[in-house]
Formats: structure tokens, C-alpha cells, sequence
């Protein structure tokens, strides 16, 4: 800090080398002329007098001067001390920029008919460029409350091959597409070899059942970042669910109990930088109604630091809540 003394100069301290700190000026002095306190050996700084006549530097950091502070010391004397500007660097490559403007950016966003969605652990968030923004909360035995929304009407329509002539019309059974490509689908979702991913934001999320949750990053230029959030261990999760609730239940109207959700622990995941201790999450895993076995709602909290939910709804998993065990593992439907 530069002080005034009573002739007008100015001293810098600094350990080793005269550094300076903030500029002060002296506005005023309680009391008229006084000595300044004896130095003293015991204090590792060097005095450097720049002159009677001390001037702000020209070049290198910048300074304005309504940019100042009103520092007052233990003896009553008030300095202006001068900030230096802190700058970012970024005011010529704003100055050159010569792109498109805001609005102009958006545009594409404003003539599609899509919109985007953020998934929360209990809102969801739509926002439709140019149209509306909605938050809403839906429910998997009700469905979605919306006043705004209508169901168009449908009427059955079932069409059966006529018999031509006097031949008798012969079949030979009947095969359900999509009952062999929902049974496959599960088949290779228990196996870990389909996966589902989703997310929304800077990270996406992977999670392949009985074997790992993955947090990844996708760069054109730096390529993939991927984190292990967690590993599966058979062991390690029945003693998790010995203390935690597995499997959760939904009470139907007749007294009956479905399951409503099941929920895994997978830990020793990549060693956390705030708690020094391995990742770990529990995976919340919930029906999601569909007409595309393809839907996927995945999403992730982190209540604590590098202790994370993942909830994961999907229609493949309809099918399969109710062959869960006391410790919530899932198996092939009968």
C-alpha cells in the first residue's frame, strides 16, 4: 500500500523487492504533522521512496478513477486507495465479433415444431421456442394432468380375411411381433448388453444393468470424457439392501401390491477430488408407459458429493418390477 507522509511522497513495502500493492493517496491527516513509527529490524520489508511526485503507471493495468476505496487507519487518516481494472481479455474478441446476433442464433430454434425437455427427479420442464414454457408433474397411474391438452377420439376398426370361393381358409397360427421383440429387449437388457442412455445438459449418462452407470462427455475436438460412476457388485448391494429398501410398492384399489420401483447400488466408481473416496450411486429403476419399448427417461442427482441417484424409467422394465426378489433383483418374466 502507498502512504502519504506529511512531505508529500510515497513509500512501497514489499518482501524482498519493492511490489506494489494498491495506490493511496492521503486525502487528509487528523492531528497535523506527526513522525511516522520507528522501523524496526524485526520487519522484513525494504522502503522504497519513489519521489516527492508519484504518478499512476500509463501502460500495463489499467485504472479509473472513480474506481477507489476509502481506506481509513488506526490514527484516523483517510487514503483513496485506486483499484486496478480486473479484466478478462475478452473485450477486443467482442469488438471483433462480427457473427450472427442473439436472436439470429435462435432462429432455427423458433421454426421447428419440437421442443426440449428437461427431466427432473420430480418436475419436468418443456420449453418450446417461441410458444410456451410448461413445468409439470406426471403421474405413472394417472398420467400427465394437463387442462390444455385434448385426445383425439378413435374408433376400433377390425378387418377379417373373407373366405373366397369354396376353398376353406387355412392358417397356421399366429406370431406377435412385438411381444418376441419386447421378450428380446429384456433379454438383452438383464444380460448388460442393452443399455440406456440419456440426460440432458453438459453430461450424459450410461447405464447398463449389472455392470455399470457411466457419466460421459462428448467433444467434437477433445473426443469422449467419461467417468465411472459406479460398478455393480452382487455382494456389495445385497448388504446395501439389508439396510436400505430394495423394492417399494404401490397399493392398488383392490388391496393388491404391485412393485413400483426397485432400486441397485453400484459402487467403487472413479475416486471422487472433493471426498478422496470412490463414486458411488443408487439406481432407481421405474415403469415408463409407452408405445415405444425404445423410450428411455434417464436422469441423475447428487445429494451428496460424488453420491449420486440415477433414475431410469423405461417400458422394458413394466414388464420385468414384478419378478423382483426381497433384495430387488430382476429376473426373466414366466
Amino acid at each position: 500500500m502507498e502512504e502519504g507522509g506529511g512531505g508529500g511522497g510515497a513509500r512501497s513495502l514489499a518482501p524482498g523487492g519493492p511490489v506494489l500493492l494498491v495506490l493511496c493517496g492521503l486525502l487528509e491527516a487528523s492531528g497535523g504533522a506527526r513522525a511516522l513509527p520507528q522501523l524496526s529490524d524485526d520487519i522484513p520489508f525494504r522502503v522504497n521512496w519513489p519521489g516527492t511526485e508519484f504518478s499512476l503507471p500509463t501502460t500495463g493495468v489499467l485504472y479509473k478513477e472513480d474506481n477507489y476505496v476509502i481506506m481509513t487507519t488506526p490514527h484516523k487518516e483517510k487514503y483513496k486507495c485506486i483499484l486496478p481494472l480486473v479484466t478478462g481479455g475478452d473485450e477486443e474478441e467482442e469488438k471483433d465479433y462480427k457473427g450472427p446476433n442473439p436472436r439470429e442464433l435462435l432462429e432455427p430454434l423458433f421454426k421447428q415444431s419440437s421442443c426440449s425437455y428437461r427431466i427432473e427427479s420430480y418436475w419436468t420442464y418443456e420449453v418450446c421456442h417461441g410458444k410456451h414454457i410448461r413445468q409439470y408433474h406426471e403421474e405413472k397411474e394417472s398420467g400427465q394432468e394437463d387442462l390444455q391438452s385434448t385426445k383425439e377420439e378413435r374408433f376400433p376398426a377390425v378387418h377379417k380375411p373373407i373366405a373366397v370361393g369354396s376353398q376353406p381358409l387355412l392358417t397356421v397360427g399366429t406370431t406377435h411381433i412385438s411381444k418376441l421383440t419386447d421378450d428380446q429387449l429384456i433379454k438383452e437388457f438383464l444380460s448388460g448388453s442393452y443399455c440406456f442412455q440419456g440426460g440432458v445438459g453438459w453430461w450424459k449418462y450410461e447405464f447398463c444393468y449389472g455392470k455399470h452407470v457411466h457419466q460421459y462427455h462428448e467433444d467434437k475436438e477433445s473426443g469422449k470424457t467419461s467417468v465411472v460412476v459406479g460398478t455393480w457388485n452382487q455382494e456389495e448391494h445385497i448388504e446395501w439392501a439389508k439396510k436400505n429398501t430394495a423394492r417399494a410398492y404401490h397399493l392398488l384399489d383392490d388391496g393388491t401390491q404391485t412393485v413400483r420401483m426397485v432400486s441397485h447400488f453400484y459402487g467403487n466408481g472413479d475416486i471422487c477430488d472433493i471426498t478422496d473416496k470412490p463414486r458411488q450411486v443408487t439406481v432407481k429403476l421405474k415403469c415408463k408407459e409407452s408405445d415405444s419399448p425404445h423410450a428411455v427417461t434417464v436422469y441423475m442427482l447428487e445429494p451428496h458429493s460424488c453420491q449420486y441417484i440415477l433414475g431410469v424409467e423405461s417400458p422394458v422394465i413394466c414388464k420385468i418390477l414384478d419378478t423382483a426378489d426381497e433384495n430387488g433383483l430382476l429376473s426373466l418374466p414366466n
